[in-house]
């Protein structure tokens, strides 16, 4: 497959999640009466255009970069009973709340089809090293993990952070051999030299298929793990912790889904259930100029009784617009050095 189909397959895909964010804003306020002037699939000069009974245009536009649902009278002053600002507050919060409810949701049902399918990644072992708290327990090479004191592991890379959060007196962990699931019991597993626990292992990633049940039960568990991750992300920057490459901007997230689609159907799915879980949670933090952003006016008008005066709120917004604008900015050149780099795709 060539680099350029790769690169355009990216960007349709990027735009599908992003139709998928505008159409939860669109389903909303159709069923709550707003009037929608534009449904629009790409950005740029319009291609395609069609006007619906209700008024509303949809449209396809030159470039597959996103999308929109623009409402009457969302940025301005009411015009008529079914403008944006003249719906009742509890209204407006909900169609707000819709594009990124809906990007969770769809997240959640393309993580139950992927898993339904490709099954999942658990941590297998590969190596046992000797005279360690696992080879005394009788940990095996090919085992499969389960769960670590009780806890099921619901995510591959969890595995590490519980063994060391673990009591260093006794550990138990449940195990998948041959078939069977089989308890084992590790004890004193804090190393002095490491000065954490150490069980001795080497882990591999080790593919599981699961029912329906269980698939549907870590396609939630998938989405709230990366809630999880992002509220650490977002700690360790303010910590200092992080480095140019664990930020991801436009263009490394177009290489991302590029190498995926060339690797193959599996690896898709599973990269479009991680952008489209974290653009649902991205838009609800209260970030100036996004749907987050917009909720906390809306809530304040709901407990003040009167909205916030519209030249105050739409200075912030533009404020957090150009700050957003600097960090895509900032973040595409940082995407650039790391493909410059190496250390992206």
């Amino acid at each position: 497959m060539s680099t350029a189909f790769s690169i355009l397959a990216a960007l349709v895909l990027l735009s599908f999640l992003v139709m998928i964010h505008e159409l939860g804003h669109y389903l909303a306020g159709r069923a709550l009466g707003f009037s929608i002037l534009e449904f629009s699939i790409g950005m740029g000069p319009k291609l395609l255009k069609k006007q619906a009974k209700n008024g509303t245009e949809f449209t396809l536009r030159a470039f597959p970069i996103g999308g929109m649902c623009r409402f009457e009278g969302e940025d301005q002053q009411v015009q008529n009973e079914r403008s944006f600002n003249a719906q009742k507050v509890w209204k407006r919060i909900i169609v707000v709340l819709s594009g990124p409810l809906t990007n969770l949701v769809f997240a959640i049902l393309l993580s139950f089809v992927t898993l339904s399918f490709f099954g999942d990644y658990m941590p297998g072992i590969y190596e046992v090293a000797p005279d360690t708290p696992a080879a005394v327990a009788g940990v095996q090479v090919g085992d499969v993990i389960q769960d670590v004191n009780g806890k099921p592991i619901k995510l591959y890379y969890q595995i590490t952070d519980m063994i060391v959060a673990a009591d260093s007196d006794e550990l138990t962990l449940t195990v998948l051999r041959n078939g069977e699931s089989t308890t084992l019991h590790l004890s004193d597993i804090y190393n002095q030299e490491m000065g954490r626990n150490y069980i001795g292992v080497t882990i591999t990633p080790e593919r599981v298929m699961f029912g329906v049940g269980e698939s549907a039960l870590r396609s939630i568990n998938y989405v709230t793990g990366t809630l999880g991750e992002t509220f650490r992300f977002f700690g360790r920057v303010a910590q200092g912790n992080v480095s140019s490459s664990d930020a991801a901007g436009p263009v490394a997230i177009v290489a991302m889904i590029s190498e995926a689609v060339r690797s193959g159907g599996e690896t898709v799915l599973r990269l479009l259930v991680l952008i489209s879980a974290s653009l649902g949670i991205m838009n609800l933090l209260p970030i100036p100029a996004m749907d987050g952003g917009r909720l906390v006016f809306m809530v304040v008008e709901a407990i003040r009784g009167k909205p916030i005066a519209p030249e105050k709120e739409g200075m912030i917004h533009f404020v957090g617009l150009i700050l957003l604008f600097g960090l895509i900015i900032f973040l595409t050149f940082n995407d650039v050095g790391n493909l410059i780099r190496g250390t992206i795709g």
